[in-house]
C-alpha cells in the first residue's frame, strides 16, 4: 500500500522549473474564419424582390511551430511561439447572379499562408504533483505570404498582407518522465481590417473583414 501512494504522488520531472528557459515545438489544429461586417451597399439591395445573402463560414486549419519559454517569476512565464499557419476562409454568396443570368450560390475561399510571431504572458497555478494548469494571453502580428494585395485583378476578393490579432487561452501541463505535455484552447481576435475594396459585388458587398481562430493547441516541451 505504501508502494502504490509513493508511485501515485511521485513527480516527473521534478526540478522542471528550476531551468529558466525552456524550448518545445507544438502543433494546432484551428477552426476559423471571417468576421465579416456588410457594407451599406450590401443593406440597400436587400430590399430588392431577390437579394443575395452573403455570410463567412468556419472551415478546419493547420499549424505549426517552436516555443521560447522564459520564466519571469514563479508564476508567470514570457512566450515567443512563431510558426506557420494555413488557412482557408471562405464566404458564401447565396443567390448570386451566374454569368448566364441564374441566381445560385457562390462560395469564395481565400487562401493564406501566415508566418505568425505570437508574444504572449502566462500565469501558471501551483503545480500539483504532475499537472498543473495556466492562462495565456498577448498578441500576434503575422504575415501573409499568399496575400493578393498588389493583385488588382478586379474580379475576386483580395486581403491585406499584415495582420495583428489579441490572443488568450488556457491549457494544462502535464509532466511525463521525460518531457512535458500541454494540450491549450487559445482564442484569436483579429484587430485590423483585412478587407481591400474593389470594385466588383464580391468585394462592394463587404465593409470589413477580420481573422477568427479557436484552436486546439498540443505542446511538447
Amino acid at each position: 500500500m505504501a508502494s502504490a501512494q509513493k508511485k501515485i504522488s511521485q513527480q516527473n520531472k521534478a526540478n522542471y522549473d528550476d531551468k529558466r528557459v525552456h524550448y518545445g515545438f507544438y502543433l494546432a489544429l484551428p477552426l476559423t474564419k471571417f468576421n465579416l461586417e456588410h457594407s451599406q451597399e450590401y443593406v440597400n439591395q436587400l430590399d430588392s424582390g431577390s437579394p443575395m445573402t452573403v455570410n463567412a463560414r468556419s472551415t478546419p486549419g493547420f499549424y505549426t511551430g517552436l516555443v521560447l519559454n522564459v520564466g519571469l517569476a514563479q508564476y508567470l512565464d514570457f512566450r515567443f511561439v512563431p510558426g506557420v499557419g494555413f488557412y482557408g476562409r471562405t464566404i458564401e454568396y447565396a443567390n448570386a447572379t451566374q454569368d448566364d443570368g441564374t441566381r445560385g450560390t457562390n462560395n469564395v475561399t481565400i487562401s493564406s499562408t501566415m508566418v505568425e510571431l505570437p508574444f504572449l504572458l502566462k500565469y501558471k497555478s501551483k503545480r500539483r504533483t504532475n499537472y498543473r494548469m495556466y492562462f495565456v494571453g498577448g498578441v500576434k502580428p503575422g504575415i501573409d505570404l499568399n496575400s493578393e494585395k498588389d493583385n488588382a485583378s478586379g474580379d475576386g476578393l483580395r486581403t491585406e498582407k499584415f495582420d495583428l490579432a489579441l490572443e488568450y487561452g488556457v491549457g494544462v501541463d502535464i509532466f511525463y518522465p521525460f518531457f512535458k505535455f500541454a494540450p491549450e484552447l487559445r482564442f484569436s481576435h483579429g484587430l485590423l481590417n483585412q478587407h481591400i475594396r474593389d470594385n466588383n459585388v464580391y468585394s462592394r458587398s463587404i465593409q470589413r473583414l477580420t481573422n477568427h481562430n479557436i484552436s486546439l493547441i498540443l505542446f511538447f516541451e
